[in-house]
């Protein structure tokens, strides 16, 4: 894991020292080491690249690589960046960790290959060697790299196939520059501190982020995942193409639920195996809920059946508010997994002082004040000395773990003709959430078959106008979340498939990557994501709904897969807590002057009308309603203001 930046330009630009600015404001990506070189490709017959200290004094590089590396696998300087190899005719700066490194290591030196190192970054430079743009989709793991290929004259940006690892990038002026954060194309001179109005639209509205390309700046993009953008440096064509397309090539799915859940935990195993794969220690995140206490419980299995007797450290986050309180269920996890615990407990006084720095590494807003917990969590990961560690993200996001997506599923059932499925499995989800059993059907084609025995339930009220109208007016047309939303990747009627892809591929995984990444690397941690092994992802993805959900629970087939590994009391759970916060309390408590100073910056009337705001938080300060909403307009005037937005 590390920090990447780069600058190129085919006709040849100024070697202004102010650039490597770029990679330095990063170093927080990479405190173990830093590379940068510069470039003017080769003009000659020999076909030879000119590196600085040959240049004529006329001559002016053509592309720069900068990198910051974070030491995770092979810690020896044969594994510094930017690395070379075929040569010197292939460079590569990488961030990431390629977890088949080894099996195709192996593969490629059977093919003749030689290595210097033993690092999974030279795997990716002799893989493109010999297979070249083929190599991507062998490639298991998280990654953001730029390859420089001489012999050819051309700059490939390739990202991993779910955007586990951020690669954004800039063109301006017949220039291009790269980088793994924001903050860094920020430095360079002369770049741009404009407002992308319609990622503002889309936050405000919808409490949407990291939708699509663009970027809450305007001018930087984010490369979309599962794609590569190839510059060509002598004609200066940009194309892009993808080595990735989602459930284009669905596996084969078994027939019954349980040897459905057999192969999930084969799966699900082999990828938390190879995600253990590093030469520092790695511990995990736990937050006592079904997705990372299964990590925690197979890394257990792993280590004794591989007969390793290693340390295994836990990191959670605890809270004395009831609404964000699982200490019960950690201790229980803690308990099975048999690792050694380490608790953080965030107070008012904390978040107050970390929230501009907070603000800062994430680079763009983002939705709630949830993302605290898991801040507070990778700082606790690195005082602790530990570097790297595994979490559970993207399991919700493809088996329906949120109790928002469970309706989709009723809903589905019911267009496929199954009524009886639909009022047994309603019925049996509202007991286990005690809920009324007709609000979990909120669709009129499912309630009608429960009219009879249920009463209607009351209409929600309706939230104030407090978005400026001229501005809805303005950008509605524009909304990338709407455009996301409208995206049915399987049938008409599989609804639970298509929310399930559009959480995942589109709209909540994509946001809470880029949480994760810049959490844990202002503290200099990886965070793995053993979930996100795309052979376990497009398993998921094929089977059957009634596999995720199942006798009232979410996620079925993940519970399934660890029956008899983890106690039923965590296995069965069936509410859903992650890392929360008692955001109600802090809204109204320690937040409240910060809410009240931001609905009254002059920066945020274009946005929101002041007095339709102050009467929406009022209500909520009054009990009688609770939104997000005032964080959102918070975390938009801090980043204005932290990054000098106009």
């Amino acid at each position: 894991m590390c920090g990447i930046f780069g600058y190129f330009a085919p006709s040849g630009f100024d070697p202004d020292p102010r650039l490597l600015e770029g990679a330095a404001v990063a170093a927080h990506r990479g405190p173990d080491g830093a590379g940068q070189r510069w470039f003017r490709l080769p003009d000659g017959p020999d076909g030879s690249l000119v590196h600085a200290e040959h240049w004529h004094a006329d001559q002016k590089p053509q592309a720069l690589l900068c990198h910051r590396r974070l030491a995770i696998i092979d810690l020896s300087d044969e594994a510094l960046q930017p690395m070379s190899s075929d040569g010197g005719l292939n460079w590569i700066v990488f961030n990431g960790e390629i977890y088949n490194f080894i099996e195709l290591r192996r593969e490629l030196e059977a093919l003749g290959a030689r290595f210097t190192s033993h690092s999974d970054t030279e795997v990716i430079l002799k893989a493109y060697e010999h297979w070249g743009m083929d190599a991507f989709a062998r490639l298991v793991g998280m990654w953001a790299f730029a390859l420089l290929d001489v012999r050819r004259q051309r700059i490939v940006l390739c990202r991993d196939r779910f955007g586990i690892k951020p690669l954004y990038f800039t063109e301006q002026g017949g220039s291009v520059a790269f980088a793994s954060e924001i903050k860094q194309l920020l430095a360079l001179p002369g770049a741009r501190r404009e407002a992308n109005d319609a990622a503002i639209y889309d936050y405000l509205q919808y409490e949407g982020t990291d939708c699509g390309t663009k970027s809450f700046f305007k001018g930087v993009r984010r490369l979309e995942p599962g794609t590569f953008r190839i510059y060509d440096l002598r004609s200066g064509d940009v194309s892009e193409r993808s080595y990735y397309t989602p459930h284009a090539n669905p596996p084969e799915v078994p027939a019954t639920a349980g040897a459905a859940a057999e192969q999930f935990r084969a799966l699900f195993k082999e990828s938390v195996r190879i995600h253990l794969r590093s030469d520092v220690p790695v511990g995990t995140c736990l937050s006592g809920g079904l997705d990372s206490s299964a990590i925690a419980v197979l890394m257990r299995e792993i280590a004794l059946e591989a007969g390793l007797d290693v340390a295994r450290h836990s990191f959670s986050c605890e809270f004395d508010i009831p609404e964000a309180d699982e200490r019960v269920f950690t201790a229980q996890a803690i308990k099975a997994a048999e690792v050694t615990p380490h608790y953080i407990q965030p107070r008012e006084a904390d978040l107050l002082s970390d929230l501009r720095r907070l603000v800062y590494h994430q680079d763009e807003p983002f939705g709630s004040t949830s993302i605290y917990a898991q801040w507070s969590v990778f700082r606790l990961v690195r005082e602790s000395g530990v570097k790297v560690v595994l979490d559970g993200q993207g399991a919700d996001e493809m088996m329906g773990g949120y109790s928002g997506l469970v309706p989709f599923f009723f809903l589905e059932q019911a267009a496929k003709g199954n009524a009886l499925r639909v009022l047994q499995e309603s019925w049996r989800w509202a007991k286990l959430q005690e809920k009324p059993w007709l609000a979990q059907l909120p669709f009129p084609q499912v309630q009608r078959l429960a009219a009879l025995v249920s009463p209607k339930p009351a209409a929600a009220p309706a939230e104030p106008a407090w978005i400026q109208p001229d501005f809805v007016a303005r950008e509605n047309g524009q909304s990338s979340y709407l455009k996301d939303a409208a995206v049915r990747a399987f049938g008409a009627n599989d609804h639970f498939g298509n929310v399930l892809h559009r959480f995942f591929f589109l709209a909540n995984l994509p946001a809470l990557l880029r949480y994760e990444d810049r959490n844990s690397m202002a503290f200099s941690v990886e965070a793995r994501v053993p979930f996100l092994d795309h052979r376990l992802v497009d398993y998921v993805f094929a089977l059957p709904s009634q596999f995720k959900f199942r006798g009232g629970y979410t996620k079925r087939v993940l519970r399934d897969a660890m029956d008899g590994t983890l106690p039923e009391s965590l296995r069965m759970r069936a509410r859903k807590m992650g890392f929360a916060t008692p955001e109600r309390l802090w809204q109204s408590g320690p937040l409240r002057p910060l809410i009240e100073a931001a609905i009254a910056d002059p920066k945020l009337t274009p946005f929101i009308d002041r007095k339709h705001a102050e009467a929406h938080f009022a209500r909520i300060r009054a009990g009688e309603a609770f939104s997000f909403a005032p964080w959102r307009w918070l975390n938009l005037s801090l980043w204005m203001q932290e990054f000098n937005v106009g």
